[in-house]
């Protein structure tokens, strides 16, 4: 009887440390715009963004879900989509669009599901799951609103890079993709960050995989940016800190070698550069790979 008692408690414990992993990874810190402003002019990465015309521009997504995004005209006929990272906000991508807007591009910056202004009641983090498709509901738009042919790619960060890399499995119309930090399977990140972030052994990632199951109808084991990448032809940008011990690098090595020779990539490591901090380690440098790749196209 004790030991059956016993075990019982230990299936009950390790379910609810499984549970609250999964609600872990799925509702993320969700910080103000004033917060993410005050960070991003503190690290002077805020540029001049506050003298870009700016537009509101919400999508409506696949499942309903409504996208507030900002949409920053530039008078040309090149364009590009900002998806930022977990846990941020579109604030996060302010930094990039200087780049682009200096380049002549017309851009669109919004907020993942969950996250920024985005309903956060009943939607959750799926982790490139429902953004890919988010994502793509957005490149929808841009086209339907400004033509099918338009010169139009796309820039993500972490799990914006994932959920732009996944795009890529069914949208080959785009002109590029530049994808900063991206990891290469959510199975694999998530064996590593048990570990790292939890100090669990991986197989409870099983179990949080199991409640996400049951609890979402969704699986995290089938969010695979490296099968999205297998036969992709979209010009493709990879760009990871050498000293990203979140995702490691080589998860952008790993989608590199799976792009097919036959498309145009690169893949540039930055010295010194944590998780999402290439940018901000060198900013000329980071502006340099991105003009350089832009040419080649």
């Amino acid at each position: 009887m004790t030991l059956i008692l016993l075990a019982v408690v230990l299936f009950a414990l390790i379910t609810l440390v499984g549970y609250l992993m999964m609600r872990f990874v799925t509702h993320p810190n969700r910080p103000d715009f004033e917060e993410t402003r005050r960070l991003e002019i503190a690290q002077n990465y805020w540029g001049n963004y506050d003298s870009f015309p700016k537009e509101t521009w919400d999508i409506q997504s696949y499942d309903g879900t409504i996208l507030h995004g900002t949409y920053i005209p530039n008078n040309s006929d090149k364009y590009v989509i900002f998806t930022h990272g977990y846990s941020y906000n579109r604030h996060g991508a302010v930094k990039y669009a200087n780049i682009f807007y200096e380049l002549g591009f017309n851009i669109y910056l919004y907020d993942l599901r969950y996250h920024g202004d985005n309903e956060h009641q009943k939607n959750y983090c799926t982790m490139g799951d429902a953004e890919s498709q988010d994502l793509s509901a957005v490149i929808d738009a841009m086209k339907e609103r400004f033509g099918q042919d338009i010169f139009l790619g796309i820039h993500g960060e972490s799990l914006g890079a994932a959920s732009s890399i996944l795009v890529l499995k069914n949208h080959q119309d785009l002109s590029f993709c530049i994808a900063d930090c991206p990891f290469c399977d959510l199975r694999t990140l998530l064996y590593y960050q048990a570990k790292q972030m939890f100090h669990m052994p991986k197989f409870m990632v099983h179990v949080a995989n199991i409640c996400y199951r049951i609890l979402k109808g969704r699986n995290f084991f089938q969010i695979s940016p490296l099968d999205a990448v297998r036969k992709n032809q979209v010009p493709l940008l990879l760009i990871h800190g050498e000293d990203d011990d979140f995702i490691p690098p080589e998860h952008s090595e790993r989608l590199f070698a799976a792009c097919p020779s036959t498309t145009i990539k690169e893949i540039h490591m930055m010295p010194g550069a944590k998780h999402a901090g290439s940018y901000g380690a060198n900013p000329t440098l980071y502006k340099e790979w991105v003009e350089h790749f832009l040419q080649r196209i």
